[in-house]
């Protein structure tokens, strides 16, 4: 039985984690239900103890102890010291970002980011939410999960337009999908940012489930002058990774 007080800690963190812009005590208080005056003091206690930060206009966005939290399960996790040194070789290679993902329920968090000299500014960085629909990271999720998976995910997410090459019909997106499956990667063509071109691609563990996914991004002219270089370096390196996860298949997936 979950404690009342507790849980609603928890929704507010969550809240504030997905949250694309800090909020106000009385949009915390609306979004989540609960009452204005238990609300306050909730937040006072979690910025009393430095999980909440406050600032003028009783603004409140997440403290520096729950971002050392997060950096901490970011860090340890399997799949990032797995694959660290893999991402740097590749950023060499291509000498583009590159990206690793794990997926939470319909939105995928990122792991790591690594960062080339001739690095763009994205809105993507660690420990940060994206949708599945409009990122090459999260479309890798919607083409390579168990199938069950897939069907009940596209069913259910929200297909919100955040530029305008973002794809907001179902019926384009299972199109796109099975065009991903097919050649065994996918595209991120300014559907998240506009003037950014991703290549994305599976990480799968050692029964041939997808556990993550690898992306490089980059100003969309210089990605395509080198887009097939990108697709091999990226591919391959969702293959060494998958090796070291356990996964023995062939290389097929990745066409």
């Amino acid at each position: 039985m979950s404690v009342k007080s507790a849980s609603r800690v928890l929704d507010i963190i969550d809240y504030l984690s997905s949250a694309e812009e800090d909020v106000t005590l009385i949009e915390l208080s609306k979004a989540l239900d609960i009452p204005k005056s238990s609300m306050s003091q909730l937040l006072s206690t979690m910025v009393n103890e430095n999980y909440l930060a406050k600032s003028q206009g009783n603004i409140y966005k997440l403290g520096h102890k729950l971002i050392t939290a997060g950096n901490k399960a970011r860090t340890s996790n399997d799949i990032y010291s797995a694959s660290i040194s893999i991402l740097k070789d590749t950023v060499a290679s291509t000498n583009e970002t590159v990206f690793l993902a794990i997926r939470s329920s319909e939105e995928i968090i990122y792991l790591a980011k690594v960062d080339s000299e001739n690095s763009t500014r994205t809105t993507a960085q660690p420990g940060m939410r994206k949708p599945l629909h409009c990122t090459g990271l999260g479309k890798t999720f919607l083409s390579f999960e168990r199938k069950d998976i897939r069907t009940d995910l596209i069913q259910s997410i929200t297909l919100k337009a955040y530029t305008p090459s973002t794809i907001t019909k179902r019926k384009i997106l299972k199109q796109a999908i099975v065009e991903y499956q097919n050649q065994g990667y996918a595209i991120d063509d300014e559907e998240n940012d506009i003037g950014i071109y991703c290549v994305a691609a599976p990480i799968f563990r050692d029964q041939g489930e997808m556990v993550a996914a690898i992306s490089c991004a980059g100003p969309k002219p210089r990605m395509l002058e080198k887009r097939q270089t990108i697709i091999e370096e990226i591919t391959e390196a969702a293959k060494e990774i998958s090796k070291t996860q356990g996964f023995s298949g062939g290389d097929e997936l990745w066409k």
